[in-house]
């Protein structure tokens, strides 16, 4: 019984160096795989930038077009106006008109050639109320202190008595 369980080992001790060696020598192979896998997601990632580059280089184009033939519309229906109608409601689709065109003009050139401040300094928001220099603010002592009146009904200050809870234990 002792020979055949030493046997049963050895026999399983020489299967797990195959199988081990098998595993072995396959994993070598899958570092190639891997890297190749890499290089080809490295690929497709960079595919994918240049995709969504183009697409934002197309949509401006198109955007310039579209602001252009705006434009073009815009002086077409000017100039329509001046030629098919009464002086008086040509001047005034004009004065409706041009202004518009005038100002998306402005706008875009003020877009394009403004940078965006750097250094600028932004005020945080408050959280209090601004006052005015002869006002009280909400943080001062006698913020909702009403002044002692003069009644003789009110008791006096010093003739008040703390309530026992506040009152100091000797």
């Amino acid at each position: 019984m002792e020979e055949s369980t030493i046997l049963i080992a050895i026999i399983t001790l020489g299967v797990g160096g195959v199988v081990g060696y098998l595993a072995g020598r396959s994993s070598a192979t899958d570092g190639s795989s891997q890297k190749h896998q890499i290089e080809d997601l490295k690929t497709e990632i960079n595919q994918y930038k240049n995709s969504v580059a183009s697409h934002f280089q197309q949509t401006a184009t198109m955007i310039n077009e579209m602001n252009d033939s705006y434009k073009s519309v815009v002086q077409h229906l000017a100039k329509g106006s001046q030629d098919l109608c009464d002086a008086g409601v040509a001047k005034e689709i004009e004065s409706r008109l041009l202004p518009k065109l005038n100002a998306s003009e402005s706008e875009l050139n003020q877009v394009e050639s403004t940078p965006a401040p750097a250094g600028e300094m932004v005020e945080p928001p408050r959280d209090y109320a601004p006052k005015k220099p002869d006002e009280v603010g909400a943080l001062s002592e006698n913020y909702g202190v009403q002044p002692a009146s003069n009644d003789k009904n009110d008791p006096p200050l010093e003739s008040i008595s703390p309530p026992l809870d506040a009152a100091p234990k000797t």
